[in-house]
């Protein structure tokens, strides 16, 4: 059979190098998007690669629909990425509004949950499977004025812990990627100047770029990684050293 990887938030930039790189490996896709429509196809371009994107508000009731769906459409789906997710608005805890808090959770984690479930309930038991949650190093080092944003990506690691126990006699693994500083839009606030100051915080005294994160995805998808679960995958050039 034929594996399939389900990529949340495909139309970023660190999701669409991975299904880039995912499809380089073989891999069928089913791809998700909201507002920012890709030509997946063309942006893709890899033969014998079958290609579906399917719209899907993470803030909406649709996702338990979208992955019966998807599993109508694919025979054998075998991997998860979620790569979705949003910022928050720098700002001190008393200025955040509580419908930013509430964005930031339904986006971030709370959706991630809604998709491992319907994902887990397609997979469990069934053949060996896979899922891959991409998070920020800003959990383990704090962000001041960022906290909130920083809650969510706790929680996702908090997550991947308790659901490598849950869910590992079931053969499904999971593991999450947590980038550093990572040169994509999500930065573009950065000037030349601050992203300097960073880089020279690293110790192989560089940002990271999308590659660098969706490598780490792939290989953690991979059977290169069947027994790895329930981890944290720092991909930050150093900044956190352990």
């Amino acid at each position: 059979m034929k594996k399939t990887a389900i990529i949340i938030g495909a139309s970023g930039e660190i999701g669409l190098e991975t299904a880039k790189k995912m499809a380089k490996e073989g891999y069928y896709l089913a791809l998700t998007y909201n507002k920012n429509k890709v030509d997946f196809k063309n942006e893709i371009d890899c033969d014998n690669v079958e290609i579906k994107a399917y719209p899907l508000d993470l803030k909406s009731d649709d996702i338990a629909k979208t992955f019966m769906q998807i599993g109508s459409d694919f025979k054998y789906i075998d991997t998860l990425v979620f790569c979705s997710g949003i910022a928050q608005k720098r700002a001190l805890i008393f200025d955040v509004s509580d419908e930013e808090i509430d964005n930031l959770f339904e986006v971030n984690i709370k959706s991630a949950i809604k998709c491992i479930k319907a994902f887990s309930k397609m997979t469990a038991g069934k053949h060996p499977a896979n899922i891959v949650l991409v998070s920020s190093f800003v959990e383990k080092m704090g962000c001041s004025c960022e906290s909130v944003y920083a809650a969510t990506k706790s929680a996702m690691n908090g997550l991947c812990r308790s659901l490598a126990s849950e869910l590992g006699n079931l053969g499904i693994r999971i593991n999450v990627v947590a980038p550093g500083f990572i040169d994509t839009k999500m930065n573009v606030n950065l000037t030349d100047e601050e992203k300097t100051e960073i880089a020279d915080m690293t110790p192989l005294q560089t940002l990271g770029n999308v590659c660098d994160v969706a490598n780490a995805i792939v290989f953690l998808s991979s059977e290169k990684a069947s027994f790895i679960t329930g981890q944290i995958l720092y991909v930050d050039g150093g900044l956190i050293l352990e």
